[in-house]
């Protein structure tokens, strides 16, 4: 709880800078660009986009002069300091996105295809040269006593929203991780009131609570850690499929080259092309494939985006297509069929075994509470006496929404895990 309200501290000084900073912007910004804005207004909407260009240009112009005087090089033309400068600030968003990339990939897991490899480098890119272009417009405003003190609340803004996210990251995994442990402490405080309890209880009822508290304890942990392998179970089967959808697309291209390099004679130009194109498409899709890919296609999903993917090619005949076709059942009954449904089923397994544990611990935690009211009834009724029942059953509660939370992801991915078999 500490850490969740540090937190929600975070979130909120976050958000109170933020609009204080709006309530500060606004009439500042609003009197300093008001001549721009009537020249803007003025532009027609074709020519926003090189006006917007041309202020970046001038603001890097001027960075360059400051930078020139600075360092005391002269007989070097402005239009290089201008370059100069665009580019250090360009390849300064380059490092930072890149890192913060790095960080989010890492953070969820995601496994990076060539595709998507290339695909963050294109974007990164294409952010860092926008970012850029628009620093380079702000520059004549950040040369100002306001817009130093924008940009210092600004960074501290920045550093807040990150340490909210980051914290808040690491609190939802232990939470999932850890709520045994709480729960421990809870009950390790129930022990120590039940060592003090020993003058007011019997032999047998103390022996009742501390069974109980023991029972709780072992049972949670084991559910704990029965759900973590199953998660794991999970993970390598989702990258075991994704092994054996690659195979199936590595066979198929491969089949279909041969077929291709065999039948040079007799295909026209545009059936080849057909040919090429199909298996660019299946290489492409092979390279895109990861474990943590959402939405995850199921096995007929991915043989029904093939099979319309050869028959699409309409300058190949009959007599090809079918030869295609008979080749991605014949490999998909070879490879997908007969390894990914026992897979699924194992995994699936580990996820049931877990709800035959926390159908039991429920039993339990039922019938210990139904027999300590009935066992208690005549103790609890006394003065000062309400610390034992709420120790025993507040620790018996503080696992009832983690369980809850448990319950729900178990049932999200077993209707995950069963979709791919569909």
């Amino acid at each position: 709880m500490e850490g969740i309200n540090n937190i929600k501290k975070k979130i909120l000084i976050t958000i109170f800078t933020t609009l204080f900073l709006i309530g500060f912007i606004y009439p500042v910004y609003s009197q300093a660009t008001s001549t721009q804005n009537n020249a803007v207004s003025s532009l027609e909407s074709n020519s926003i986009i090189q006006w917007i260009i041309n202020s970046s240009i001038n603001g890097y112009s001027t960075a360059g002069q400051y930078l020139a005087n600075f360092i005391s090089i002269k007989r070097v033309p402005s239009y290089v300091w201008t370059s100069i400068t665009f580019l250090m600030t360009t390849l300064l968003f380059v490092a930072i996105y890149a890192f913060l990339f790095e960080i989010f990939i890492q953070r969820t897991g995601i496994s990076e295809s060539e595709t998507m490899k290339k695909a963050k480098i294109l974007l990164i890119f294409v952010l860092s040269v926008f970012s850029a272009i628009a620093i380079g417009y702000a520059i004549p405003f950040l040369f100002n006593l306001y817009g130093f003190i924008l940009l210092i609340l600004s960074l501290v803004v920045l550093f807040f929203f990150g340490r909210a996210a980051v914290s808040y990251g690491k609190s939802v995994h232990y939470a999932a991780k850890s709520f045994a442990a709480s729960v421990e402490r809870d009950l390790l405080k129930v022990e120590k009131e039940l060592k003090k309890a020993r003058k007011d209880l019997s032999e047998q009822d103390v022996k009742f609570l501390e069974e109980g508290r023991e029972k709780i304890y072992n049972d949670l942990v084991n559910i704990n850690n029965e759900f973590g392998n199953a998660e794991k179970k999970f993970q390598t089967t989702l990258s075991a499929v994704v092994k054996l959808y690659k195979s199936l697309l590595n066979k198929l291209a491969y089949e279909y080259k041969n077929y291709l390099t065999q039948n040079q004679q007799n295909l026209s130009s545009n059936q080849k092309n057909d040919l090429d194109n199909l298996i660019t498409y299946l290489e492409d899709k092979r390279d895109s494939l990861h474990p943590n890919m959402r939405p995850f296609q199921s096995m007929s999903e991915l043989h029904d985006e093939i099979l319309g993917e050869i028959n699409n090619k309409n300058n190949l005949d009959k007599i090809h297509k079918q030869y295609l076709r008979d080749q991605l059942d014949l490999n998909y009954r070879g490879i997908i069929l007969p390894h990914i449904p026992p897979l699924i089923q194992d995994a699936i397994n580990e996820y049931r075994k877990v709800e035959g544990l926390l159908i039991n611990f429920h039993a339990f935690e039922n019938g210990f509470k139904k027999d300590f009211e009935v066992r208690f009834r005549h103790f609890l009724g006394a003065p000062d006496s309400r610390k034992y029942e709420i120790g025993i059953l507040s620790a018996i509660g503080k696992s009832a929404k983690p369980i809850k939370e448990m319950e729900n992801l178990i049932n999200d991915r077993i209707k995950f895990l069963e979709k791919i078999l569909h």
